[in-house]
């Protein structure tokens, strides 16, 4: 009897166990950490899934294979310039990005992880395809490939404006802020109108990247693949970082799935020494990390000296993650080039969080509720930390503007002014008072478009329509010309009334 019931409870466990292929080759570690946690969540769930990335992969898990795909790290590191970065804005920034997505794309078609994948048998069988689709248009052709499995899209970013027509979000550039610009929902006229050129000219050159890949893909999957954008539109969902306590609230169609804060598990134990300098830290700790893609060893020595000059005057414990060697560091600097950051910010002794204001970090110190301050340097760090500095979460520090001054203004602002702490805990609160996690959702789904072979239940008819119908420029223009008949008509009318009397 009771062999018979472990059986059972095994079978209805494993009874629904799919083939996943994770596609994840973004050039950023923050994308891979995010789409690993989820990839990870769904072998939990008894599924197989082949992921597919950018990084050398050790670590042996049930249920997966991993397939490493060289070339696209090497891509940011010949392109990445950081002084050159920080003086771009706006339209330079994404013409920076469409570059490095084309970049990407050639170095992974031409890699022998995907040649791997490719050597797969054709009638090998996949129930689902999931892709981080920043870059990830260059292996829709895995669509046709293994015979169009069910797909799902996936986004670290919260809903970028060029994800919103392919979905049939609508896009709200009258209230919704782009990502690059530290601009609110309260926008006046200019702020709105150079929000709506950024928005659309983020579009159009995002679609570059389709034009100038598709001959490319042909070499790579054959002649008979279909145009890209055929192929996008049969992935049926996008899980999208959105998050509504971080992002500000937006209108999205059925099909956009947020699950913002995916990645953030509750807190593990710390290594000894760490944990160790945790507890015993009276005064309470203060965390450093920019991030993956904006190193701390790129910050020039001046600044690195100015930071750790403000860092030396204070009683708390500052622990900074720093990629590579820094001499003359002070007694209360802990410095490790690797950092577990979201346990660290977990702990009840870390007053303060100083980053860049991406998405990722952001959410985590949301989550524990860490006061921060934003050094942003590109992308969404902008609005992001222009969300932080709204809400009174914290403050901003400009890169240029680093000095020793200038950072202990701001450490001694946030750690005396009792408001910013508040505000963050409250919000914390808000945040953990959900009835399902975001990874939970987003595993609910992905098994959902395995059940019913796709969502396309779930698509708006706006998807298929082109910008000018979903906005109703036609009717508008309608309207327009109507008046303007009417107007000299009537004008007529007057000029005959008159010219008789």
């Amino acid at each position: 009897m009771f062999e018979f019931l472990v059986l059972c409870i095994l079978s209805a466990k494993y009874v629904f166990c799919a083939n996943i292929l994770y596609v994840s080759t973004v050039n950023s570690q923050s994308h891979q950490i995010w789409n690993r946690v989820l990839a990870l969540g769904l072998t939990e769930k008894g599924h197989n899934v082949t992921f597919m990335n950018i990084e050398k992969d050790e670590e042996q898990f049930a249920n997966w294979t991993h397939i490493y795909v060289e070339g696209p790290y090497k891509v940011l590191q010949s392109k990445f310039n950081l002084s050159d970065l920080i003086g771009s804005k706006g339209i330079q920034t994404v013409v920076w990005t469409v570059d490095i997505g084309i970049a990407v794309c050639e170095e992974s078609l031409h890699s022998q992880g995907l040649q791997q994948l490719l050597n797969y048998p054709r009638n090998f069988k996949f129930d689902l395809i999931i892709f981080d689709i920043i870059w990830g248009c260059c292996f829709c052709p895995l669509i046709h490939r293994f015979n169009y499995p069910p797909a799902i899209a996936t986004t670290p970013w919260p809903v970028p404006s060029f994800l919103t027509h392919p979905f049939g979000t609508p896009l709200q550039s009258s209230h919704i802020p782009w990502y690059d610009l530290p601009y609110g929902e309260d926008m006046t006229l200019r702020e709105r109108f150079w929000n709506h050129i950024f928005t659309y000219s983020e579009i159009a050159l995002k679609s570059r990247i389709t034009t100038k890949l598709q001959e490319k893909l042909v070499k790579t999957f054959g002649d008979d693949i279909p145009p890209l954008k055929k192929l996008e539109r049969h992935i049926s969902l996008l899980f999208s970082n959105h998050d509504v306590l971080l992002n500000y609230p937006q209108a999205l169609t059925p099909n956009v799935i947020p699950v913002g804060g995916l990645h953030i598990a509750s807190t593990k134990k710390l290594p000894k020494e760490l944990q160790l300098v945790l507890d015993s830290a009276k005064n309470g700790v203060i965390v450093f990390s920019l991030g993956t893609i904006v190193r701390s060893d790129f910050l020039n020595k001046k600044i690195q000296r100015s930071l750790l000059d403000a860092f030396s005057e204070l009683s708390e414990i500052v622990i900074w993650k720093f990629e590579s060697e820094i001499d003359d560091v002070p007694k209360n600097v802990i410095v490790r080039q690797w950092l577990p950051q979201n346990d660290i910010l977990g702990h009840p002794n870390v007053k303060l969080f100083i980053g860049h204001g991406g998405a990722l970090s952001t959410q985590e110190a949301v989550y524990h509720g860490v006061p921060m301050i934003c050094i942003p340097f590109f992308l969404d760090q902008n609005v992001h930390t222009a969300r932080i500095v709204r809400e009174k979460l914290g403050l901003s520090l400009d890169y240029k503007e680093i000095t020793t001054e200038t950072v202990l203004i701001r450490i001694r602002e946030v750690l005396n002014n009792p408001v910013y702490k508040e505000n963050m805990k409250n919000l914390s609160k808000l945040y953990k008072d959900c009835k399902e996690s975001p990874l939970d959702r987003a595993l609910f789904w992905a098994e959902y478009a395995i059940r019913h072979n796709g969502c396309q239940i779930l698509d708006s008819r706006s998807r298929d329509l082109p910008h000018y119908q979903t906005l109703s420029l036609d009717v508008l223009a309608l309207f327009i010309a109507l008046g303007v008949v009417m107007f000299l008509l009537l004008y007529k009318i007057v000029n005959l009334l008159l010219g008789i009397f």
